[in-house]
């Protein structure tokens, strides 16, 4: 019988050592983790403050290829002025505008683009024109940009046939590099397509106006003209 209550006395007391034991460890861990959760707050998606110009597809992976590190010029207006081409020099002023870095960084093919693009601010629209030499029109210039930077190779296309092209995108989902296409800028009795401009982000184009350079979307002139977004079949 003193045996027996000698053994459960002992399993009593490994059990007691045991529940102590515990206790100090969890004593030790809890307050660490509750310092952890203290340090990240937790963040409502709805609080977050989303710039409705910057359209990024959050599933589409070129978004999430930028380097940070990487060297990007800068694509600018600034400091430009009108060129002369074979004795044809534009007649209205440049709009001053930056493209943003970072939508550079963010996508290689946009980057190429408009370093090729950014050659011909100034230059002067020429019905027709295709080449430096010559100057460009709205599709010359495009096509012009797409073929040197090697971004998309294509032959001389007006554009109504650059839109045919295209894939139509909602303009809400309109990102950099995208072509804007636009009707009626040649007076409301010409029909179809009559414009071509590449999107660059925030509500901007550059294109061949007279100069070539950058236009407001949401200016009137353009606004109300406006008849499509496409995007080019790019990989």
């Amino acid at each position: 019988m003193i045996r027996m209550y000698e053994k459960q006395s002992a399993f009593t007391a490994r059990q007691v050592l045991a529940v102590i034991i515990a206790l100090i460890l969890m004593s030790a861990f809890l307050p660490s983790r509750a310092v952890v959760a203290e340090d990240e707050p937790f963040i409502e998606i709805e609080d977050i403050e989303w710039d409705e110009n910057a359209f990024v597809i959050l599933d589409d992976p070129i978004y999430f290829m930028g380097d940070e590190d990487m060297e990007v010029p800068v694509i600018t207006s600034a400091g430009k002025t009108n060129v002369k081409v074979n004795g044809v020099k534009s007649k209205n002023k440049l709009v001053k505008y930056t493209i943003p870095e970072m939508l550079l960084i963010l996508d290689p093919n946009f980057l190429d683009m408009m370093v090729e693009a950014e050659k011909y601010i100034g230059y002067p629209y020429v019905y027709g024109g295709s080449n430096p030499e010559t100057s460009f029109d709205c599709s010359g210039f495009v096509c012009w940009v797409l073929n040197q930077s090697g971004v998309y190779k294509t032959r001389r296309l007006g554009a109504q046939g650059l839109y045919s092209l295209c894939t139509d995108i909602p303009r809400e989902e309109a990102r950099p590099g995208d072509l804007v296409f636009f009707e009626k800028t040649m007076g409301s009795d010409v029909k179809g397509i009559t414009h071509v401009g590449i999107y660059v982000g925030n509500n901007m184009m550059i294109h061949a106006g007279d100069p070539i350079g950058f236009a407001d979307l949401k200016n009137a002139q353009w606004a109300k003209k406006i008849y499509a977004f496409g995007r080019l079949p790019i990989d």
